[in-house]
């Protein structure tokens, strides 16, 4: 996958050609800019979700198409391997739903993997400024953090925003801690430390244990390449993480809002058997069910978003028993078990390809870039994958409309992104 120099010169900044089509393509690259700024602004802090960035990226795109065309054209030699592995995980995923007739709502999720390049190549076409996509983070952070907040003092157990799940609450806003810290600008480290505090704040109110690797990823990542003050204060976040793990065995509402003592719970009840109520109990049974399912169906597994027919066959869950706790299960809670279990050997290939491709084509970008390696795209793009990677040992994440649809529009965006910045590094 060599990251050479495009065949051909870049696209123009939109709006750079004269006659009557510039002001509509200058038009275009400003609602394309308020797109980037709405994706994490409203991602978790309203229920629009996604919807809004759609419409301005669409919208965008339908003032200039020839803007598009030029950028894939000129683009189009950077971007096969992403449209390969795009095309790979549908035909995999297409070839299931047909098999098993299963509904499209299943399939949905996982083809929108095929998003990734077209907004790859609308923000090489129209060379937005990534400022937007920065403070738009900041802002979700913010607002994320409010609205968890909000619904802990209502009452609410665990914080989980518009989403209904606390899991995926948790594992969004890792990603977008990852914009937030990895996209920054020079010199607003300031703003991009208390949003992301903010971040934090609200990963904890959700409850969920399972993105904690994957934040620790982001401040060992942030260690490693960061220098100065970003660097002291890493070591800060990491310290005061570390003391915060070890005050929540002794403090009880710490260790409430933590679940550490739930989880020394649950691995008491796993060791003893039998568990399959508890939370860890319950991932270790469904981790189990999708081995068997795999070695019994290789070639197909049951089909794509099949899962919960698995653990509906267990006999804890046989009707008449009620849908409660373990029975409203319905995917293996880690992926590369469930495209195991649900497509088989070409399921395992599949998600392979979707964390591995862009994982080498935004290492391979930041190898060649000399400069403001700290605060790129390429290295932003590679520690989300990395994110994702982590999350999904203890989360189905292409399981969830939300995260799933954020991954394709978050790679793609931040590849146009990162193939920009190695004609111009980031100041």
């Amino acid at each position: 996958m060599p990251a050479t120099p495009p065949p051909h010169s870049p696209a123009p900044l939109a709006g750079d050609e004269p006659g009557f089509a510039a002001p509509r393509e200058r038009l275009a690259q400003r609602l394309l800019q308020v797109g980037l700024f709405l994706l994490p602004a409203l991602l978790l802090s309203t229920s629009w979700g996604l919807g809004p960035f759609a419409a301005f990226a669409l919208l965008a795109f339908a003032l200039a198409p020839p803007v598009f065309a030029r950028g894939w054209r000129d683009a189009r030699r950077e971007l096969r391997w992403l449209l390969a592995m795009a095309v790979l995980a549908a035909a995999v995923v297409l070839f299931s739903k047909f098999h098993f007739d299963v509904r499209w709502r299943e399939a949905d999720n996982r083809l929108r993997l095929l998003t990734a390049p077209f907004f790859a190549t609308l923000v090489y076409a129209w060379r937005p400024s990534r400022r937007w996509l920065w403070a738009g983070a900041l802002a979700g952070l913010a607002g994320a953090f409010a609205l968890a907040l909000f619904q802990v003092a209502g009452g609410t157990e665990r914080a989980l925003g518009w989403t209904a799940n606390a899991i995926v609450f948790a594992d969004a806003l890792i990603a977008l801690i990852v914009i937030a810290v990895f996209a920054r600008p020079s010199g607003e480290l300031l703003w991009t430390s208390l949003a992301c505090a903010l971040g934090v704040g609200a990963v904890v109110l959700s409850g969920s244990r399972g993105v904690w690797p994957g934040l620790a990823i982001v401040l060992l990542v942030a260690l490693i390449v960061s220098g100065g003050r970003a660097r002291k204060l890493s070591w800060a976040v990491l310290a005061a993480m570390a003391l915060a793990v070890v005050a929540s065995h002794w403090i009880p509402p710490l260790a409430q809002v933590t679940r550490m003592q739930e989880l020394a719970s649950d691995m008491d009840k796993v060791k003893r058997g039998g568990d399959h109520e508890s939370s860890l109990g319950a991932r270790v049974t469904l981790l189990e069910l999708a081995g068997d399912t795999f070695a019994e169906h290789p070639l197909t597994g049951v089909g794509v978003g099949r899962f919960e027919t698995v653990v509906m066959a267990t006999p804890q869950c046989a009707p008449p028993a009620p849908r409660v706790g373990f029975c409203k299960l319905g995917h293996a809670h880690s992926d590369a078990f469930e495209w195991a279990a649900t497509m088989g050997v070409p399921g395992v290939l599949a998600i392979l390809a979707i964390y591995l491709v862009p994982l080498a084509l935004f290492a391979r970008l930041l190898r060649a870039q000399t400069v403001a390696r700290a605060r790129s795209s390429a290295l932003a793009g590679l520690v989300l994958v990395l994110v994702y990677i982590a999350c999904g040992l203890t989360q189905s994440m292409f399981a969830h409309q939300l995260i799933a649809s954020f991954y394709a529009v978050a790679v793609g965006l931040l590849y146009g992104f990162a193939l920009l910045e190695r004609e111009r590094p980031p100041q």
